[in-house]
């Protein structure tokens, strides 16, 4: 049985665990900022002199560093947590079993206290400290097993993510992925409605308009763009080769090409395609294309031939 505690020890134990962790959400808030940091908007706040803004500013020129120093963060407040909170828990609940019938008084003695208690932080740490994935590498935690939603292979969209992550990781990382038992659909409408209500804990390709419309009707759901980047793909547009005027093709593009088609396809709900013009301005939400790292082909050649190869590989993966 756990020896009584003094009353005074015991408070200050779990005003410890508490700070724990509310450092360790701390830790884990400042790394999500980081990769979220809108650094069009840091960068021009900067120019007129925000103190704020530069130090953020430093930051981010040294990204990885900052996120290493976080992650060391999160791992000391961890290991302080399981320090002091299990022994401060346990008494808790050794003097609530305490006061049951004799009977249950086995509840009071062993390791049950301390057993309960630490099942109590674990929870807490989970969840008030690290609930959702950082880098692409997170997808592949045991944790989301049974819980992913991709698009299927005819998806252009994911050919351009099965490659770049390819080259970025190797070829073992889809190989992995498998092994989380991925669910595939065709439309993003399946994709988000499935996440919205919780069948799925995560969406390998979410779209930035998808996540927009549905968080919009209050969905909780949360966009993360990694640090190492997001995979992208331009968009094709064209015509009818024999539209009634010889020039319709070219005038299309012209438009789909100006400021004026570039805010349509940037400012339209259900699209959201970024821009590259300097001059189109920002999204709905406040966000540009220039914040998000974005991951490209090199190579578009080799893009292109890989194509047979990702379908019977992204096949396989889903199951099909």
């Amino acid at each position: 049985m756990l020896p009584p505690a003094p009353p005074q020890s015991l408070l200050l134990r779990l005003l410890a665990v508490v700070l724990l962790v509310a450092a360790n959400a701390f830790f884990v808030a400042a790394e999500f900022a980081l990769v979220a940091a809108r650094r069009t908007r840091i960068e021009a706040l900067a120019r007129r002199g925000d103190a704020k803004a530069k130090t953020v500013q430093k930051a981010l020129h040294d990204l990885y560093r900052q996120l290493s120093a976080a992650q060391l963060g999160i791992t000391l407040a961890s290991i302080l947590l399981g320090y002091v909170a299990e022994d401060a828990v346990a008494h808790l609940f050794r003097d609530w079993f305490a006061s049951l019938p004799p009977a249950l008084d086995f509840l009071a003695r062993g390791g049950v206290a301390s057993t309960v208690a630490l099942a109590v932080i674990t929870f807490l740490h989970v969840v008030f400290g690290e609930q959702a994935p950082k880098a692409w590498k997170d997808v592949l935690s045991p944790a989301f097993r049974d819980g992913i939603s991709a698009k299927l292979a005819t998806s252009g969209m994911q050919h351009a993510q099965w490659y770049v992550l390819r080259k970025l990781y190797g070829n073992d990382f889809w190989q992995e992925f498998a092994k989380q038992r991925p669910k595939g659909f065709d439309s993003r409408a399946q994709l988000f409605d499935r996440l919205a209500k919780g069948d799925d804990r995560m969406c390998a390709l979410a779209e930035y308009a998808g996540y927009t419309l549905f968080k919009d009707k209050g969905a909780d759901i949360e966009f993360v763009a990694p640090p190492d980047g997001l995979p992208a793909t331009p968009i094709f547009l064209g015509v009818v080769n024999k539209a009634p005027h010889p020039e319709a093709a070219r005038l299309f593009v012209d438009w789909a090409l100006s400021k004026r088609g570039q805010a349509i396809y940037q400012n339209e709900k259900i699209l959201l395609y970024g821009s590259l013009r300097n001059d189109a301005g920002p999204m709905p939400t406040g966000k540009r294309l220039g914040d998000f790292k974005l991951l490209f082909p090199s190579d578009w050649t080799d893009f292109q031939t890989s194509h047979a190869v990702f379908v019977k590989e992204w096949n396989g993966i889903m199951g099909l």
